[in-house]
């Protein structure tokens, strides 16, 4: 009887989870089977394929304008559509502000008052007074900061000429310098410290190394219940704690003594010192903080893979890396420097800098939330209140239709000749619309002034240990090598 009785049990449960699984089948629209429990990303929770490929997968199996998939249990919406991705990006964004991850200010107060994951009307406000930081104007005060860790870079690849190196290491210590000196107002030493206080802290806040910290991760974006239940964080604890500590010290610091450094830190305490009453959204110290955090997190390593991959691809092309460095001589010689100018009239750069992006997409999918029941106008399929939308933005940019012999890499895909020919919200390596990436500016000038520094002296050449093709390792977000890139660098 008692195992009757766990039979039916267990039928009981099989039943209320799977009972989702008519979703899209009972709404006519084309949908992937799912897997039992895991719904259609079983490779990727089980550690088989990375996040990317199975989303190209999905993708490449359909041509309709959106595709039904599981997650889980639950239903989310695959847009394959450039028209329909238009309308949830920037027609009607109205309709879908919100991203589908977690956003529990008692649980994960940083986490919760950052752009990327804060909701409603806490983003807009959020919006509204950070966008001021990231204007152009801005970005040339902080450039020098910028130089300083550029050429710091190049000392260190000076050091090990001639040797192989591993790039995606190296260009990390990089983005850690440059977003502590940019956020926090702080010299890291990266470069001479081999073991960074900061460096360390600033490995761990994203860390997919250990289950606890992928799962936290992976719930924040896919189970948010898991969040509320089990009380996670987006980033690691110890590591958000100790970069609080840092930004808390050097702003009172910085106020003690009257300091100016034109970096975020300033910025921020000037849109404090100018709120007035009737502000709705005020900035607090966790609410400050968490503009620092969030800056550190999302720009340490979005920094240091986009560069690494930008070496690998002109090692594995030497003619486009000469093409490339005759273009930043030039500059360097016509301005004598590497000058806000200098750096924004490479053409060629440009080029390189976007068709990286579209190989290696740092966002390889973004998500919104309907927040209401929606009708595309295109098919008139409407979709339910809350349901997850998902953009995949990996499998655009590798569909063939929008971006011919898409393994290639190829930068002429975006000379002023071709780039017209982009079909729009076909390429969205920052998103679009509203809620598109605000450190866009910041973070491609931080990449082109690290490879106008070290391309200009340095040639970057394959080596036996170089990994051709590349294999990524599939328990991260980012698109990561499994074994390192490793590429040996030539002073000229």
């Amino acid at each position: 009887m008692i195992l009757v009785y766990l039979g039916c049990f267990l039928l009981i449960l099989y039943y209320l989870y799977t009972r989702n699984y008519d979703y899209w089948e009972s709404r006519g629209v084309p949908f992937e089977k799912p897997f039992f429990l895991f719904g259609n990303f079983y490779k990727i929770f089980s550690g088989k394929q990375h996040i990317s490929l199975r989303i190209r997968e999905i993708y490449n199996n359909f041509s309709s304008p959106y595709v039904g998939i599981y997650i889980f249990n639950q239903p989310n919406l695959i847009i394959r559509s450039p028209d329909v991705l238009k309308r949830i990006l920037v027609k009607d964004f109205d309709k879908f502000v919100n991203r589908k991850v977690a956003s529990n200010e008692a649980v994960d107060p940083i986490a919760a008052h950052t752009l990327f994951t804060s909701q409603d009307q806490v983003w807009k406000n959020l919006r509204a007074k950070i966008s001021p930081v990231f204007t152009s104007g801005k970005m040339k005060l902080m450039l020098p900061l910028m130089k300083a860790c550029a050429s710091d870079f190049v000392n260190h690849l000076d050091k090990h000429n001639g040797e192989v190196i591993e790039v995606r290491e190296t260009t990390k210590r990089y983005a850690v310098d440059i977003i502590s000196s940019c956020a926090f107002g702080i010299n890291s030493e990266c470069f001479n410290d081999e073991n960074s206080e900061i460096l360390k802290e600033a490995t761990k806040l994203l860390d997919f190394t250990s289950f606890v910290r992928s799962f936290s991760i992976f719930s924040f974006f896919f189970v948010p219940k898991f969040v509320d239940i089990f009380r996670l964080t987006l980033v690691d604890k110890s590591a958000s704690d100790y970069l609080v500590n840092v930004f808390r010290t050097t702003f009172k610091e910085r106020q003690k003594r009257n300091i100016v450094r034109n970096d975020l830190i300033d910025l921020l305490n000037n849109l404090k010192q100018n709120e007035t009453f009737n502000d709705s959204y005020k900035f607090d110290d966790v609410k400050m903080a968490s503009q620092a955090i969030s800056f550190f997190t999302a720009g340490n390593d979005t920094t240091s893979v986009t560069v690494a991959f930008i070496l690998y691809e002109l090692a594995l092309q030497p003619n486009i890396q000469d093409r490339l460095r005759r273009e930043i001589r030039e500059a360097f010689e016509k301005y004598g420097d590497f000058t806000y100018e200098a750096i924004n009239e490479m053409k060629y750069l440009d080029m390189v800098f976007s068709e990286t992006l579209r190989k290696y997409p740092l966002a390889t999918f973004l998500n919104r939330k309907s927040a209401t029941k929606y009708t595309f106008e295109e098919t008139g399929f409407t979709v339910d209140e809350g349901v997850a939308i998902l953009v995949p933005v990996a499998a655009l940019h590798y569909d063939p239709k929008y971006f011919p012999n898409p393994e290639n890499f190829d930068p002429e895909r975006f000379s002023n000749e071709n780039k017209h020919k982009i079909v729009p919200y076909t390429y969205l390596p920052f998103g679009d619309g509203p809620r598109n990436c605000i450190g866009q500016r910041f973070g491609t000038l931080v990449g082109k002034v690290a490879l106008s520094y070290c391309l200009k002296d340095f040639a970057f050449e394959k080596a036996e240990a170089t990994s051709v093709p590349l294999e990524f390792e599939p328990r991260t977000l980012f698109m990561v090598n499994k074994k390192g890139l490793y590429l040996r660098a030539v002073k000229l």
